[in-house]
């Protein structure tokens, strides 16, 4: 039952790959945003670079806004959860949101464990820096990993950098002996099989 769950959930991520997922902060610019061809939008009360450089603590964003906007459009409404947050999540899940973002980019809850996403119907969308993280990831139960930018700027050449890293350590994989990869799991810190399905298909599970 958990894997077909997880399945039917990487299945629902595959529908926003190619797609543009936008920013909102109202139900106005969701629809907006709808209009313009976004074919997810992402549910923000403010821009939470901007409430770190303030000082403050940047969480979860009001249910009740992000009600507002899963009421004003038709396309999936995202949300983020704070890293190793799961009463956030749980909240979010309870409020029938279609993705759930465990961000880097809010205050992290956790600063060392993520969320056990395995015990969660909704999929999950997770950042990652190289293939390691993105491997981790998965293992929790991630069903979407997408690369981390320098948060509120727009400056996408760390994503660039984290995209390239990915890429080269998984041609790298694709070219090691069975007894290398067993080493590479333990370097990457990923049980076996996940590192042998990347090793052979050339790509994340």
């Amino acid at each position: 039952m958990l894997n077909e769950r997880y399945s039917l959930n990487k299945q629902l991520a595959q529908m926003l790959k190619g797609g543009v997922i936008m920013d909102v902060t109202t139900p106005e610019q969701a629809r907006i945003a709808q209009e313009a061809g976004a074919c997810a939008v992402m549910a923000l009360e403010r821009i939470p670079a901007d409430i770190r450089a303030a000082g403050g603590v940047s969480r979860m964003s009001d249910p009740k806004m992000i009600r507002g906007i899963q009421n004003a459009v038709s396309i999936p409404v995202m949300a983020k959860c704070r890293i190793g947050h799961f009463i956030e999540a749980q909240i979010l899940e309870a409020i029938e949101i279609d993705y759930i973002d465990e961000s880097e980019v809010l205050s992290p809850a956790d600063d060392r464990y993520h969320i056990d996403k395995t015990q969660f119907n909704v999929p999950f969308v997770c950042g990652a820096r190289d293939l390691g993280e993105a491997l981790r990831r998965v293992n929790e139960g991630a069903s979407m990993i997408r690369t981390k930018g320098e948060p509120g700027t727009g400056d996408i050449v760390q994503a660039v950098r984290h995209m390239r890293m990915m890429q080269q350590e998984i041609r790298r994989l694709t070219s090691m002996s069975k007894d290398e990869l067993f080493d590479a799991a333990k370097v990457l810190q990923v049980p076996y099989e996940l590192v042998q399905y990347v090793a052979e298909n050339g790509k994340l599970p």
